[in-house]
């Protein structure tokens, strides 16, 4: 085996790949990444049986050929060379790896013993626009739970397509992120749970400089795939029965606000200054005619108070909320301006974009 290959092209590859790099595997093969030279196309696969990453990039193969070298090393290793071009060899069981005077040496494994990823082809299929996908990735995964003892599948994004539309919704039981869009395809309704994380991977992978680009999605009742460019991504679905989440977007409000995203996301983030030091990241929105008063209080460090301005409607309104909550929504919604439903402070507001009906964040508040 002896190829050689740019630089660039081949850290942009592993930054697709690694995510699927097991980190403690059951098996040290599960920590490589699989190479494969052959008519000048390199091909590298990283797969830990919960996710899989294909991608191909072209070389320059004077001797055809297939190994499987530590993953992690392997990517530093090439990150590190300052030449634009790397070239690749094996020999003894080992490939050599040399570019700008250095040369460094990697034991290899078996590459009949690493799990290759295989593409989806008996599963049902549609496509998808990327900067659509990537705008209803990144408007919903982050209210995924972190939580390790949470019930697993509060850790996905639940995908629901039904007449016509599908919604992306995730939640961590305190909050709700739910987008849409238009999606005529001749397709039965489908519903299933894709785990996080490798949606981050997709979503840090597709190209949004060109967001008509189309991503071909695949999925059976246990894998989901997703095509897009030089890459395939594989990933386990997640078991279990997603909540019925149309139960939990309040149908109405007591209360009604429109604030400017930049000057409301600008307070929210100072005012945390302070409610990070507080047991629950507590913010408290004082909602009245003359605006949002935002403000929170320490015992240990001290308090602090900025108002926005705001379009109220309704009734005056005192109401918490974890701070992060706040922030996090704020940083994701690409309006101008928002609007907050409230009903009263027990009860969960729902902020939504003047002017458009495919999204909507559902977050419950803090009792003080």
């Amino acid at each position: 085996m002896k190829f050689s290959c740019y630089k660039d092209d081949l850290v942009d590859a592993l930054k697709a790949v690694m995510p699927a790099v097991a980190v403690k595997p059951q098996t040290p093969v599960l920590a490589g990444v699989y190479l494969k030279a052959e008519d000048n196309v390199l091909e590298i696969h990283g797969n830990n049986f919960t996710n899989g990453v294909i991608t191909k990039i072209p070389c320059l193969t004077e001797e055809n050929g297939e190994v499987v070298v530590h993953g992690k090393k392997f990517q530093e290793f090439v990150a590190g060379m300052s030449d634009r071009t790397v070239n690749f060899s094996v020999e003894n069981n080992s490939l050599i790896v040399t570019s700008s005077g250095a040369t460094v040496t990697l034991l290899t494994m078996n590459a009949v013993d690493f799990p290759k990823v295989k593409a989806i082809d008996d599963g049902s299929k549609f496509k998808i626009r990327a900067g659509v996908l990537c705008d209803l990735i990144r408007k919903t995964v982050f209210a995924t739970t972190k939580d390790k003892t949470a019930r697993p599948i509060f850790t996905g994004v639940n995908f629901d397509f039904k007449d016509d539309c599908l919604a992306l919704v995730a939640t961590d039981t305190h909050r709700l992120a739910l987008a849409k869009t238009s999606l005529p395809i001749n397709h039965t309704p489908f519903t299933f749970v894709v785990p996080s994380a490798p949606l981050y991977n997709v979503l840090g992978n597709i190209n949004t400089k060109e967001p008509d680009n189309l991503v071909s999605v695949s999925f059976t009742n246990r894998y989901i795939g997703f095509t897009f460019d030089n890459v395939f991504m594989t990933m386990r679905l997640l078991e279990g029965q997603f909540p019925p989440y149309d139960r939990i977007i309040p149908t109405g409000s007591n209360t009604r606000a429109r604030v400017i995203v930049k000057e409301f996301k600008t307070a929210v983030d100072l005012i945390a200054l302070i409610a990070k030091e507080t047991e629950y990241n507590t913010v408290k929105l004082n909602i009245t005619a003359a605006g949002i008063e935002i403000s929170a209080d320490s015992r240990e460090v001290g308090n602090a108070v900025k108002t926005v301005d705001a379009t109220v409607l309704g009734d005056d309104l005192n109401i918490a909320f974890n701070a992060a909550y706040l922030s996090d929504v704020l940083k994701v919604v690409d309006a101008p301006a928002i609007n907050i439903a409230f009903n009263d402070k027990f009860s969960p507001a729902a902020v939504t974009v003047p002017g458009d009906d495919d999204y909507v964040y559902v977050v419950t508040p803090v009792r003080t």
